[in-house]
């Protein structure tokens, strides 16, 4: 599991449902609007592609999908409120790396997520970049190590949040790598990356489509993506594992 943390790319959405209503028979779905409810503020990565999914799936099947973002608790809120939802395939639920996470960290979550959620479809992947503002010194993630080493609990790095694949990730390259550098969890990938723009956090780690825009602009500076191969939309950049 920690060499597959390690190496994978982050898991983008993963749509799921209440529960599925009997598609055996026929059903004419849908008849009113649908809801897509998103675990996340507006601004990070799965909002945007849960907006993409709705709208395309307006124009083929002529009703509204509507997204509903729930944010909290590393997703687990809206999470709540989907498993809770009526079973008849009108509430659906976009779900990132941290929902395969939760039951684990989190004690008592209000539903079970294998018994009351259904899994549909993979939407997409990424792998995640670590970008820092270009008035940090960072300059590779060699930087970043000896930084860490010579001021332990200096350096902060904001991800989506507790239990994300970006906080898993960088929690176990600290075990390896023997330095400390201090987790700032947020909401979501857009509160992140307006702290990451602003430089309120030493570095921050999202996915390569959430933050290769603000590196392409020259407000952020990416020094590592992650997994043993460089990213296609960052071919300059390191991989973590080199």
């Amino acid at each position: 599991m920690n060499q597959s943390i390690f190496r994978c790319a982050a898991i983008a959405a993963v749509a799921a449902i209440a529960a599925l209503p009997a598609f055996a028979q026929k059903v004419d779905w849908p008849t009113r609007p649908v809801r897509f409810i998103v675990p996340f503020p507006p601004g990070g990565t799965t909002d945007p592609m849960a907006r993409l999914v709705g709208a395309k799936l307006n124009a083929s099947l002529g009703q509204q999908f509507i997204v509903d973002n729930r944010p909290g608790a590393s997703g687990s809120m809206g999470a709540a409120i989907a498993a809770k939802a009526a079973p008849d395939g009108y509430t659906w639920l976009f779900v990132f790396d941290t929902h395969a996470v939760n039951p684990t960290l989190i004690p008592n979550l209000p539903f079970d997520t294998v018994r009351d959620l259904a899994p549909v479809m993979l939407v997409g992947t990424a792998p995640m970049a670590i970008v820092t503002h270009p008035g940090k010194p960072y300059k590779s993630f060699g930087d970043v190590i000896k930084t860490a080493q010579a001021k332990p609990g200096f350096v902060t790095y904001g991800s989506i949040g507790s239990g994300s694949l970006g906080h898993l990730t960088l929690t176990l390259v600290q075990q390896t790598g023997g330095f400390r550098i201090v987790h700032v969890p947020y909401k979501g990938g857009g509160p992140m990356t307006v702290d990451a723009l602003g430089g309120h956090v030493e570095l921050a780690i999202g996915t390569v489509a959430l933050l290769t825009p603000h590196v392409k602009g020259g407000k952020l500076r990416a020094i590592a993506v992650t997994g043993d191969n460089r990213s296609h939309a960052l071919p300059e950049v390191p991989a973590l594992a080199e």
